[in-house]
């Protein structure tokens, strides 16, 4: 069983290609109940874990990212 390394960790979907930051206490209680962790987006099964990390700015810094409504969304470019 994993031990928590991080408040954070950074999900890539294999599906739609999209990404989606847990917080790693709860992805490891999840998967402790038996259950699975799956897109957000699209209900894939298949992700890359990527980043684990106790600041959510190092989950983000590869991207462009603004606030729409209150919520930080991603920034697309091309």
């Amino acid at each position: 069983m994993r031990t928590i390394e991080g408040m954070y960790t950074n999900y890539k979907c294999f599906g739609c290609n999209k990404e989606s930051i847990l917080i790693t206490e709860e992805v490891l209680s999840t998967l402790r109940a038996g259950k699975y962790i799956s897109c957000s987006h699209c209900g894939c099964k298949k992700l890359k874990e990527g980043k684990v990390t106790d600041n959510l700015k190092e989950c983000i810094d590869h991207g462009s990212w603004k606030k729409v409504s209150g919520a930080i969304r991603q920034v697309h470019s091309g």
